[in-house]
């Protein structure tokens, strides 16, 4: 590149050689041209954002079945967060489109394992579940012991979500899965634990269940109310006659999806 300095004596340069060749001013010129161009600086490379430190997750289990099973996805670091609850207070979403998700993990002594994941403004009852599922006789689901929840999802209290049922590789843990975590109810983004409450996976509700199918895991599909919504009262019993009948909730309808 020739210096900006030099730039006078070069066109001095190049007007003697013009006159003593015989060159044309359109010769002249477009030396010039070159000359100048020659000398102007080289721009300095756009600044971009630095990449996301791809490798921070990537030797976290629940990362690494994802990729291999071709499910688009991404895991971001947040605040510890143990409970719904936190993880609502502590990672706020921009979009009202997306949701993290609140997992319970319950042990029936006749029935086995459940995971159940919902919304976080979700009222779990247990008994409606079980009804819903046809299961039958006494129903009493406690939450699980952590042990139990190591041994059969990999994951530690306060860290399990919806992606750890790819580790109930004997299919002893029945799933249950809120229908407004779906793209029926406007979700776009499901956030959930990938095995560790400092960190959240987001997937597209249809990438979930690819997952899911993909890991054979069948999904028992429910609708949940919301904490707050009020149950259906019966009315005050008359003092003329026999109190009317309890008029009956709503049941929902379960939607085996795989």
């Amino acid at each position: 590149m020739t210096s900006p300095d030099s730039i006078p004596a070069a066109l001095a340069a190049l007007q003697k050689l013009a006159e003593s060749s015989g060159a044309t001013d359109v010769d002249l010129a477009a030396a010039i041209a070159k000359l100048v161009v020659d000398a102007a600086p080289t721009p300095a490379p756009a600044e971009t954002a630095a990449p996301a430190d791809a490798g921070e997750f990537g030797d976290n289990a629940i990362v690494q079945k994802l990729g291999a099973l071709g499910i688009p996805s991404r895991t971001y670091a947040h605040t510890l967060s143990m409970t719904a609850e936190d993880l609502v207070a502590n990672v706020p979403l921009s979009s009202a489109n997306a949701i993290h998700t609140k997992n319970l993990f319950f042990k029936d002594k006749k029935h086995g394992l459940f995971l159940i994941t919902v919304a976080p403004d979700a009222h779990v009852d247990t008994k409606a579940v079980a009804k819903e599922l046809g299961l039958t006789g006494k129903v009493n689901m406690r939450m699980g012991p952590e042990d139990v929840l190591m041994e059969k999802l990999g994951c530690a209290k306060g860290c399990v979500g919806p992606l750890a049922m790819a580790n109930d590789a004997d299919h002893e843990v029945t799933f249950v899965l809120d229908a407004a975590l779906l793209a029926d109810a406007g979700i776009e983004e499901v956030h959930s634990h990938p095995l560790r409450n400092d960190a959240s996976t987001v997937a597209a509700p249809a990438d979930l269940m690819a997952y899911f199918e993909k890991c054979g895991v069948e999904v028992h599909v429910q609708e949940f109310a919301k904490k707050g919504d009020a149950p259906a009262v019966a009315p005050a019993a008359s003092s003329k006659g026999k109190p009317k009948d309890k008029p009956k909730g709503k049941v929902s309808k379960v939607r085996v999806i795989i």
